[in-house]
């Protein structure tokens, strides 16, 4: 099927529009821009130069996507706004391209982000991944796969968030946060592993009391991290889920947010 691009869009010549696209009106689409198949780009959107779009995707008015990095030390360097297959970005989201630092900002397949986002440069955002209203995400932020963020939460640069985990509303995330974690409280912390969400992606109940044990360790048992994490690996040989908080808390260059005195874990 041919594209559906409304008479006052704006498309530059050398973007590649895929089959049954549609654009809406006053929508203006840059150079150097793939849009994929199916795409479907609402009124009043701006796709910057550099920006590939995956399809099947669903962008809402008044969106700004592939747009200059809100970086003093960006040089007008060519970079790239990558979006995977099946995402939605809704009204007023700001998601801007990388910088010569990695030279692309990533964001994954079947993701969610609601109104007033904002993903900054450099950024690495996993799939199905969920952020509700006014999330922010500074720069050189990462972001594992099955994510949910509540509204108006705030991520510092070069913060990272493990997979499965949950950040409630308003928290402002100033350590890394670990895979299965449901974080959430005041003053922020980890208040125990992401049971719903678990639960919802299919994870067994042997899988999640493991991971509930490890936190135990990793959080109660009054070990230095390298003790704790040698432990987990003695107590858990060959458990992916065990080795994934193991490699993730290994690469924290911020330290893991922790478990609160008064949480149990559950």
């Amino acid at each position: 099927m041919t594209s559906s691009i409304h008479a006052t869009a704006i498309v530059h010549q050398n973007a590649r529009i895929g089959d049954n696209v549609s654009i809406g009106p006053f929508s203006i689409i840059e150079d150097d821009v793939v849009i994929g198949e199916g795409s479907e780009i609402g009124p009043h959107v701006l796709v910057g130069a550099g920006t590939r779009l995956g399809k099947q995707c669903k962008i809402f008015k008044g969106a700004s996507v592939g747009t200059v990095p809100q970086d003093l030390k960006f040089g007008g360097e060519k970079t790239t706004l990558t979006i995977g297959d099946h995402t939605t970005i809704r009204e007023f989201c700001t998601l801007n391209r990388g910088t010569h630092a990695t030279g692309e900002t990533v964001v994954g397949s079947h993701c969610l982000l609601m109104a007033y986002c904002h993903v900054a440069h450099d950024c690495r955002v996993g799939d199905y991944f969920v952020a509700a209203n006014a999330v922010n995400l500074a720069g050189h932020v990462t972001i594992g796969n099955h994510v949910n963020v509540g509204g108006v939460a705030a991520f510092v640069q070069f913060r990272s968030v493990g997979d499965y985990s949950f950040i409630g509303a308003y928290s402002l995330i100033v350590k890394d946060v670990a895979p299965f974690a449901k974080v959430a409280a005041d003053p922020l912390r980890v208040v125990g592993i992401n049971q719903v969400g678990l639960k919802r992606s299919g994870f067994t109940e042997e899988r999640r009391r493991d991971i509930k044990r490890a936190y135990k360790t990793l959080f109660r048992s009054g070990l230095v991290y390298q003790d704790a994490l040698a432990r987990l690996a003695e107590e858990h040989p060959g458990n992916p889920d065990v080795e994934s908080i193991i490699a993730f808390a290994k690469k924290s260059s911020y330290g893991l947010l922790r478990m609160g005195e008064a949480e149990s874990g559950e």
